[in-house]
């Protein structure tokens, strides 16, 4: 075959150009003279690509990790300076021959060059922004490339095509070192040329990286190049900027759109970013806050929580569960993130429940919830505020059962916005309660526990105290017991066999039944406010609800019975579920007809039986405890009869489980239970002080015996208790026979007798007949106790004096009980003589007993108790606070007292550190005032004037510890708009610009002066008397005080009989203080009459508790003063009075 001739036209065909990609050509550069010619301009392109190539492996060099060396800083520095060419009067143009080549080579359609260009001058800007020197010429370059020409440039390369990466990746980094520049002093222009410099960059940050895995590292994709550009741009944007930038409403979904595919610390800046620039920005309107953070948004964040690349990242500290988490924790609790809207917790969108119309108040019959058209509306949707947030729990990458986080996240969301957790669970039915031991239903289990520990919002939401007409029914009962939990439900869980279903579901139904207490007990509040007939009607509606929802009373009890017995923790719970039915909807409870006592009395025997750890142990007590509370409403429990399977009664063996009990466990609600069942059967008499001394008594002997262990003295007490429960009439008769037969001029001793006390002494010589010698060693310690603890101080009273003889007489049958009882009583004596204080013998009489507790009660309390009493801890200063508050947002340094502890540094010895704290003081009054914070002008008009008047003081010397103290104190007034002086504070602020720093400031105002508010007062002089205190550290300190007589109004304030027995203690603490202070005592002594003002304070609190420490302060202030000087001073009467001599 022959060859083929040409065409028709005599033309070859066509053929497709071969591309060959070949790789740029470099040369080591050594002068700055070589490098302004390699980048001379080229209309060889092969040329000028060589140039560039140079130049960008020179410029690797410099931002190598070796470092730059300084020879080749300074071949920079000399290029950049040679390449300026003035272009008309104003304008500069850097690196010309670079921008010309850039011009030509996109004229020429030349990709390789326009890429160079953009990776070189990238590269240039990183290195320059590194080199605080070299910062003119990186501004000169950015404005150059924001010039009408380089503008153009910019934008055909970022609206190249998609597969052109390697034109926009280079060019999106310059931009970004450019708005990055000098802290962003670029940044407002490069906005301004936004039609260029950020042409595509929706589109650029739409595009995937489509290599395997992620992307490399070292390489960046043009998406993450985009991202990182736009990140940057709300960092250094001004406001307006912004806003407009934020607004354009195709970035947010470009920027969120591939999460899943983005490198780890891509995803972190992107968080981190948004969180600190767009969230935490109080300036950016609320609108465009929501447009930005939609529900949508918000849902592919959440979906980071599952994010898998964390691996790669294993050196960061921080992940991207924890960035992602830290985000959506601020942005949907904070108020001030534009996503959180105002709220009214229970009540639902478009409800004023203080315009309800209800029927006249004229009507005979008084409105209930039906006359309120709205209250049935909400029981299958609850209309919400907050829609954005809303939309976003209900999404499905939200798994609160699986993941920890994503738990914590919807509670504070819940806890932010409470009436979302109603319409969260009305809407999300993919989940059902039924119990399943498995992972997912013991995770939900617990997501719906901390729902349910979510605390009542005050007012049930309403913002200005309780509202006309309570929320919906509906609403309250699902933030109590969530939909989830229906009564089938929890019956099936409390009848599992599997004890985690059942111990769960118990937990549960506990957590409901307190927080329905709460309700109820609100209510009641509302009632007295409000309309008592509505609210009285809606807790009645509640807790029909709520037995609508929970099991009934049989369930509760058959899973009670049915937990093992070793299974202590399902015990506690079933228990104390037991107990909450019956105080909390008793009205059901009593319905079922339960009898306590088998399980009361096998609770019982159960402790008696076992031999466990005090942990154990203690979760026994607490299930007793449980138990006496249901038993107290049990109207047929018997006390004081003996049951199957128990030795004694009920009664006694509750008292053997209270001696028994280990050391350390809190035993309050036994002994209330036993001394409630005391009383209403009438061992002992109602409103004689202590009720049960025979729990005392059992106590004492526990320091020397166990009487746990003896059989006789229980079934002594078993026979007295039930004689005393069965007869208690025949015993209050003896009383009053023993009464009317001894002198009546004290009639208090027979209210100190009880019909258990009659019991006792009637069959102790029965018991006494039938005691071995041991068991009657135990008896008699344990009726000299009993004695003791029941006659209390009546020790000469003719009653008891009767009774003792006939104690005696019984144990007088046996050889040695007489001798036994009187070994006992005496070290019972003993032990209370020793309790006062006093050294005595056995064998001392009654009167000289008595002469000597009075010489103990006229004794003063000792140094360390006065110290511990009155002694105030001096402020510590800390240096560090410095460094610490530069950081701080200015709500954290009122806040948190970083200022406070920066003033605290005004009064250092140490000239450098006061010097540092004014500056300070300046620079935190400036950033205060600029930012949001509430109170930021008080606090700066605070701090300013502070700095104004030590301006000239610190040089000289410390500031005085009384103005310190003033401005800390202060401080504390003005972060709180509610404080009583907040008023009198800014009051004194606006008086003038400085204050004398001779003067106590603002003690005239609250002294002499009324309170603002009349029930203030106290409050006022609490503040001012801490103020003193806490001003009162050195000797100029002192002579201060000693100046402006304040002790005489504080000694005057203090004889004040009506005032507040704490504020008496603060001033007592302020006149301590000056005992610490070099020469502090001796001018209380001979300045102030100190000496007189104590004995007669010490006279006049003499039988009141806490009177002593008058005595102990005098003591303190003779010991602590010049002795010699104050005895002169007052011819040593000062000696008399303080050793309690006749002057």
């Amino acid at each position: 075959m022959g060859k083929r001739g040409p065409g028709v036209d005599a033309s070859n065909p066509r053929k497709r150009v071969k591309v060959v990609h070949e790789a740029p050509t470099s040369e080591e550069i050594h002068a700055s003279r070589q490098l302004q010619q390699l980048l001379t301009f080229e209309q060889d392109l092969q040329k000028a690509r060589h140039g560039l190539q140079s130049f960008k492996v020179f410029l690797d060099g410099l931002l190598s990790d070796a470092g730059a060396d300084e020879q080749h800083v300074q071949i920079l520095r000399d290029y950049l300076e040679s390449s300026k060419r003035h272009d008309g009067e104003s304008e500069v143009t850097f690196l010309f021959d670079i921008m010309d080549t850039w011009s030509f080579a996109a004229q020429a359609n030349n990709d390789n060059i326009m890429s160079a260009v953009s990776v070189t001058l990238a590269l240039l800007l990183k290195f320059i922004s590194q080199r605080l020197e070299l910062t003119v010429y990186g501004l000169g370059i950015g404005r150059t490339l924001l010039q009408r020409r380089q503008q153009e440039l910019i934008a055909r390369n970022l609206s190249a095509d998609k597969g052109k990466e390697f034109i926009i990746s280079p060019t999106l980094r310059l931009l970004r070192e450019v708005i990055c520049l000098d802290g962003g002093t670029l940044a407002k222009p490069v906005f301004r040329a936004r039609n260029f410099t950020f042409k595509s960059l929706a589109r650029n940050m739409g595009m995937k990286h489509l290599g395997e895995g992620l992307e490399d590292l070292k390489r960046p994709s043009a998406r993450t190049n985009a991202i990182r550009f736009f990140l940057s741009a709300l960092k250094f944007l001004h406001l307006e900027a912004k806003v407009e930038l934020l607004s354009q409403k195709e970035l947010t979904p470009a920027l969120t759109r591939s999460l899943a595919n983005d490198p780890p610390y891509l995803l972190i800046e992107i968080l981190d970013t948004l969180r600190n620039y767009v969230v935490k920005d109080e300036k950016v309107p609320g609108h465009v806050k929501s447009k930005v953070l939609n529900s949508m948004t918000l849902g592919r964040f959440s979906s980071l929580y599952q994010y898998k690349h964390d691996s790669s990242q294993a050196d960061s500290k921080t992940t991207v569960e924890d960035a992602v988490h830290a985000f959506l924790k601020v942005a949907c609790t904070s108020s001030t993130a534009g996503i959180l809207r105002p709220q009214y917790g229970f009540y639902p969108r478009n409800v004023d429940p203080d315009i309800a119309s209800l029927p006249s108040a004229e009507d005979e019959v008084q409105p209930g919830l039906e006359s309120i058209t709205w209250i049935n509306k909400f029981r299958d949707d609850v209309p919400v505020r907050n829609v954005i947030l809303a939309d976003f729990i209900q999404n499905q990458t939200l798994r609160p059962h699986a993941n920890l986080r994503q738990s914590e996240l919807l509670l504070a969301i819940f806890e932010a916005a409470p009436e979302l957790v109603a319409h969260y669970f009305i809407n999300k039915r993919s989940f059902t309660f039924d119990p399943k031991l498995s992972a997912t239903w013991i995770g939900y289990s617990a997501f719906l526990f901390k729902a349910m520990e979510l605390p009542i919002p005050d007012f049930f939401g309403h913002k200005a105290g309780y509202a006309l007409v309570p929320p919906p029914t509906s609403i309250i009962i699902d933030n109590i017991i969530p939909l989830p939990m229906t009564q089938k439900a929890l019956v099936k869980c409390l009848g599992q066999k599997a004890e985690l279903v059942s111990f769960v579901a118990a937990r549960l139904l506990v957590l409901a039944m307190q927080k329905l207490q709460i309700a109820l007990k609100m209510h009641e509040e509302a009632a007295k406010a409000q309309n008592r007939s509505i609210w009285a009607d809606s807790a009645r509606r509640l807790i029909d609800e709520f037995c609508q929802r929970a099991p009934g009373m049989k369930d509760v009890i058959a899973c009670y019975r049915g937990v093992e017995d070793s299974d202590l923790l399902q015990r506690e719970a079933a228990s104390k579920l037991l107990r909450l039915y019956y105080e909390v909807i008793p009205q059901v409870a009593l319905m079922a007809k339960f009898d306590v006592s088998p399980l009361l009395i096998a609770a019982i025997k159960r402790l008696d039986d076992t031999e466990e750890s005090p942990e154990d142990r203690t979760l026994r007590l607490v299930e007793l405890e449980n138990l006496l509370a249901v038993a107290g409403y049990s109207p047929g429990m018997r006390w004081f009869a003996k049951s199957q399977g128990l030795p004694v009664s009920p009664f006694v063996a509750l008292l053997r489980v209270f001696v028994a009990a280990p050391s350390g466990v809190s035993l309050d609600a036994l002994r209330d239970a036993l001394s409630t069942v005391a009383e209403e059967h009438q061992l002992v008499q109602s409103g004689s002080g202590n009720t049960l001394p025979l729990l005392d008594a059992l106590q004492s002997m526990k320091k020397t015996i166990d009487p746990a262990t003896c059989d006789a003295l229980w079934a002594f007490l078993d026979n007295s208790t039930s004689r005393c429960a069965t007869a208690p009439v025949k015993y209050l008769e003896m009383i009053q026979d023993l009464a009317d037969g001894a002198d009546n001029a004290d009639n208090d001793g027979s209210t100190l007798m009880s019909p258990l006390m009659l019991a006792v002494l009637e069959q102790l010589p029965f018991a006494i007949n039938s005691a071995s010698e041991e068991d009657l060693s135990v008896l008699a310690y344990f009726v000299s106790a009993y004695m003791d603890c029941v006659r209390g101080v009546k020790k000469n009273d003719a009653k008891f004096k009767k009774i003792v003889q006939k104690i005696e007489a019984a144990f007088s049958e046996k050889p040695s009980g007489k001798k036994l009882y009187k070994k006992y009583a005496k070290m019972d004596v003993s032990h209370e003589l020793q309790s006062w204080g006093a050294d005595f013998s056995a064998g001392n009489d009654t009167e000289s007993s008595d002469g000597k507790k009075d010489h103990s009660n006229a004794q003063i309390m000792s140094e360390e108790a006065l110290a511990d009493l009155l002694s105030v801890p001096l402020a510590v200063r800390d240096n560090s606070a410095l460094s610490k508050w530069a950081n701080k947002e200015a709500d954290e340094l009122v806040e948190e007292g970083y200022a406070a502890s920066v003033i605290s540094l005004l009064g250092s010895e140490h000239i450098s550190i006061r010097k540092e704290a004014l500056i300070s003081i300046s620079k935190m009054a400036v950033k205060i005032n600029d930012s949001s914070y509430e109170e930021k002008e008080q606090v700066w008009l605070l701090l300013s004037e502070l700095v104004e008047s030590c301006k000239g003081h610190v040089d000289e010397g410390p500031i005085p510890n009384t103005i310190v103290a003033f401005a800390r104190h202060a401080l504390g007034v003005l972060k709180d708009p509610l404080h009583c002086l907040y008023g009198k504070v800014n009051s004194f602020l606006t008086k003038g610009p400085t204050w004398r720093l001779d003067k106590l400031l603002m003690v005239h105002d609250v002294l002499q002066e009324g309170p603002e508010l009349d029930e203030t007062y106290y409050s006022e002089l609490s503040w001012l008397f801490l103020y003193l205190i806490d001003g009162l550290q050195a000797v100029p300190d002192m002579s201060l005080y000693h100046n402006t007589r304040l002790f005489e109004r504080l000694l005057s304030l203090a004889s004040n009989p009506y005032l507040r027995q704490t504020l008496k203690t603060q001033i007592l603490k302020v006149l301590y203080r000056a005992t610490l202070v070099e020469g502090g005592s001796t001018t209380l002594i001979t300045r102030f009459g100190i000496v007189s003002w104590l004995e007669a304070q010490s006279a006049a609190h003499s039988s009141a508790p806490g009177g002593d420490v008058y005595k102990a302060l005098l003591r303190r202030i003779w010991e602590t003063s010049d002795k010699e000087r104050a005895s002169t001073w007052s011819k040593h009467g000062i000696e008399d009075i303080v050793e309690g001599r006749e002057g």
